[in-house]
């Protein structure tokens, strides 16, 4: 009887699979909006956290999110440093001076003489790249020690949170209701 069983479980498989019928298939513009309504969801549930969160430290969320962009743009100057190693002023970051687009750049030219994209059965090719990667990591991770103890980028990192903080204590109470008046 376990025989028939297991058989005749085979035999639906086999007859489904052949019959074109498969969960694995699916409408391309179906799943397109399937991932966008995702994505909104997922961005809508992020903006409302922050809201929540800034009500729950009593600041009006619409002035903490205005902080919150500024100290976005605040650090995303200084990450443009280690991506560039230029630093203000016109020096360079210690060991970094193209930055870690100047590692991804050597990366891509050291995969190209090695001839990537490699076949499966090249293993010179595969040894090439995975050296190339080696040295793409070290050159990053010298960027990213040199950018952290350089003492322009520490002070850039302090005057973005403390910019923030005042910028977060100047904001009024989440539960202030905003009036305005009109002479």
């Amino acid at each position: 009887m376990r025989r028939f069983g297991g058989g005749l479980v085979l035999s639906v498989a086999m007859v489904l699979a052949g019959s074109g019928w498969s969960s694995a298939r699916a409408d391309a513009t179906c799943v397109l909006n399937a991932k966008a309504a995702f994505r909104g969801c997922v961005s809508q549930c992020k903006s409302d956290f922050v809201a929540a969160r800034l009500t729950c430290r009593n600041v009006q969320p619409a002035c903490g999110e205005a902080c919150l962009a500024g100290r976005q743009a605040c650090l995303d100057n200084v990450e443009a440093i280690l991506q560039t190693g230029q630093v203000p002023g016109g020096g360079t970051l210690t060991n970094c001076s193209g930055g870690t687009d100047q590692c991804t750049a050597n990366f891509q030219t050291a995969k190209q003489a090695c001839g990537a994209p490699c076949q499966p059965s090249d293993t010179p090719c595969m040894e090439c790249v995975d050296n190339a990667q080696v040295v793409n990591f070290e050159c990053r991770d010298t960027c990213r020690t040199s950018w952290r103890t350089n003492p322009i980028v520490v002070s850039m990192l302090q005057s973005c949170q403390s910019s923030f903080k005042a910028c977060i204590q100047k904001c009024p109470p989440a539960n202030a209701a905003t009036t305005t008046t009109t002479p």
